[in-house]
C-alpha cells in the first residue's frame, strides 16, 4: 500500500495570528484547549525548539490516561510548527495509541498559521503517518472520520480559550 494521505483540517478564528500562535506553542497554553472532548490536561512539560519536544498527559472519562510527545522538527515564528507526534507512557517513551494498536507509530504533523482579515486567523494541521507499515496506513485511512470529530473536539476548546483571552484584554 502506497502512503497514506494527508488529513488535513482547517478552522477560521477570531483571533489575530500572533495570538493563535502562542496558544500553539507556549505549555501553558496548551494546557488549556489541546485535548480531545471529554479530556482534560494533566501533565505539560515542553522545550519549544527544533530538536525539542513537548510530553503531555490527558485524562478523561472513567480516569483513562492518554499521553503524547511531538518532537519539534521545524519551528517558523508566527507561521508553521512542524513535529514528529506519537503517543508515549507516563515517562515520555514511544508507545502505541490505547485504544488502536496497529495506529502509526509516529505522525509528521504540520501546523500553519495564516492571517485571514482583521483580527482573524486560518490554522490549518495536517497530519501523514511517518514511517508507517501498510497496516498503519490502512487504520489511519479508515480513522478520517475520528480525527476529523478529534480535532473538531480540540478546536471547540480552542475557539473557547481563544474568546475568554481576547475578552480579558
Amino acid at each position: 500500500m502506497p502512503q497514506a494521505a494527508p488529513f488535513t483540517i482547517s478552522r477560521l478564528l477570531d483571533a489575530p495570528r500572533q495570538l493563535v500562535y502562542q496558544v500553539n506553542t507556549e505549555s501553558q497554553h496548551l494546557a488549556h484547549w489541546l485535548s480531545p472532548a471529554g479530556f482534560h490536561n494533566i501533565h505539560a512539560a515542553m522545550d519549544f525548539r527544533p530538536g525539542g519536544s513537548y510530553h503531555y498527559g490527558l485524562e478523561g472519562p472513567g480516569g483513562m490516561q492518554m499521553w503524547g510527545k511531538q518532537e519539534f522538527r521545524e519551528i517558523r515564528l508566527n507561521q508553521s510548527v512542524t513535529c514528529v507526534q506519537s503517543f508515549s507512557d507516563k515517562d515520555g517513551g514511544l508507545a502505541r495509541h490505547p485504544m488502536a494498536p496497529e495506529w502509526p507509530a509516529h505522525m509528521l504533523a504540520t501546523t500553519s498559521f495564516e492571517d485571514a482579515g482583521p483580527g482573524k486567523t486560518r490554522m490549518t494541521i495536517e497530519w501523514q503517518p511517518h514511517e508507517s507499515d501498510d497496516v498503519g496506513n490502512a487504520i489511519f485511512d479508515g480513522a478520517r472520520a475520528g480525527m476529523e470529530a478529534g480535532f473538531g473536539g480540540s478546536f471547540a476548546k480552542l475557539e473557547s480559550y481563544l474568546a475568554e483571552l481576547t475578552a480579558a484584554k
